[in-house]
């Protein structure tokens, strides 16, 4: 079997899996939003394996990739990470997956995400990308992953070296890049970008973005009312459809579902005690935990660092359009807080406990995450001090359940509520 095959193959075992939860949560409905998110999932795979019999060109990328470029060019997007990763969770391969990349020689201090994402390369069961773009962004891993990923699947690529700060010179700097990976694809596709497409999909990012800012501010009201789990699944579709309708629609349903919640004083959890910061992303593979907190300890995630918008959005999708999509990475939250500095993501932390009426902290420590794990003790002391919020350091790894099972964390978090309740 060639790379292509074998990785089809194991893309249609995923879609069949998520067709199959849809199907479930359509005989079992929650909210609507639920239902569109695997909806989307399944859909977004089955463009990916649809790519070679239509002749499409496939982009594999990392995260907070600028997508709005592929889909203005009509080029498939695949999103390295968050594939591998979903693949891990869905076939149950996380130990396959963990040993091929420690026989590769990644050490365990490696982000498990890209080591999964590169034992997912080596044994071929991911798609051949025509091109494989990596960014600087947002973390040392995602700078690093692209090389091996060039060499094991013998394939072209192109790194993107996002600037430091939101400053104009900066902006034009990841603009010329912008510019030279759009002469790249054009050479390697044949085609011209189309401009005025680019600006339609700009106008979409920008209706995602400002969405998403939206039920940011909804999320302020008292009781909190958007379910936990829910801020994973704005994180993957924003990944994956921003600048699409589709990525409009799912943040149309959700932003409809918090305001309903809002209007009528409804939380939700029957029974809100507790108001919950989650300052890193909780465990990929133990969404259940999210609801477990709810059910057990009325614990709501109020907000966390991957849906805090508290910036303005300001950019012109009339002018420019190489220059908007350059502006609108700055914009992003992955990239804004995890690629630095690390003032404006403690400033964020202090904000968010205010504004969000927070009554405690949880820190995701994910071990392969030498950018979050920094700035551990400044988060936790900033808000001791400033707001005397106590703040639970949980240890664990982002997708390896043998670095801390999940009744370990359980422990640590019933220990914590506990104490918030003592």
């Amino acid at each position: 079997m060639t790379i292509a095959t074998e990785g089809q193959a194991y893309i249609q075992t995923m879609i069949d899996i998520l067709e199959k939860m849809l199907a479930h949560r359509r005989a079992r409905p929650t909210v609507k939003s639920d239902e569109l998110y695997y909806e989307l999932l399944s859909k977004y795979y089955r463009q990916i394996n649809r790519a070679r019999e239509e002749e499409k060109f496939v982009m594999g990328h990392t995260v907070m990739a600028p997508i709005e470029l592929f889909f203005a060019m009509d080029i498939v997007p695949l999103h390295l990470e968050s594939t591998a990763s979903t693949m891990a969770i869905l076939l149950n391969r996380y130990g396959e997956f963990l040993d091929t990349a420690r026989a590769y020689g990644l050490a365990p201090e490696t982000c498990s995400a890209h080591r999964i994402l590169t034992a997912g390369f080596i044994q071929q069961v991911l798609p051949r990308p025509d091109l494989i773009l990596w960014t600087s962004q947002a973390c040392d891993n995602t700078a690093k992953a692209g090389d091996a990923l060039m060499e094991i699947y013998e394939a072209p690529g192109f790194f993107l070296d996002r600037p430091y700060r939101f400053i104009d010179r900066h902006v034009d700097y990841y603009r010329r890049q912008l510019a030279e990976l759009v002469t790249l694809l054009e050479e390697r596709t044949g085609q011209k970008l189309d401009l005025d497409k680019l600006r339609e999909v700009v106008r979409n990012s920008l209706q995602v973005l400002n969405l998403y800012r939206e039920i940011y501010q909804l999320r302020k009201a008292v009781p909190a009312p958007m379910r936990n789990r829910t801020l994973m699944n704005q994180l993957i579709i924003e990944w994956t459809y921003c600048g699409k309708p589709e990525g409009i629609k799912f943040f149309e349903t959700v932003r409809d579902e918090v305001k309903e919640n809002v209007q009528a004083g409804r939380g939700s959890v029957a029974y809100e005690r507790h108001r919950i910061l989650s300052l890193f992303l909780p465990p990929f593979y133990e969404y259940k935990l999210l609801d477990w907190m709810e059910r057990e300890y009325g614990a709501s995630i109020v907000m966390d660092p991957m849906s805090s918008w508290p910036m303005k959005i300001e950019v012109d999708p009339e002018g420019d359009p190489l220059e908007a999509v350059a502006r609108i990475t700055f914009y992003r939250v992955g990239s804004r807080l995890m690629h630095g500095p690390g003032d404006v993501f403690v400033e964020d932390c202090l904000n968010n406990a205010r504004e969000f009426k927070a009554d405690g902290a949880l820190y995701f420590a994910h071990i392969g995450c030498r950018q979050a794990c920094a700035l551990i003790k400044n988060i936790k002391d900033t808000l001791a001090q400033e707001l005397g919020l106590q703040t639970a350091v949980i240890d664990m790894d982002l997708m390896d359940p043998s670095f801390s099972s999940s009744d370990e964390i359980r422990n640590k978090l019933e220990e914590f509520f506990e104490m918030l309740e003592d």
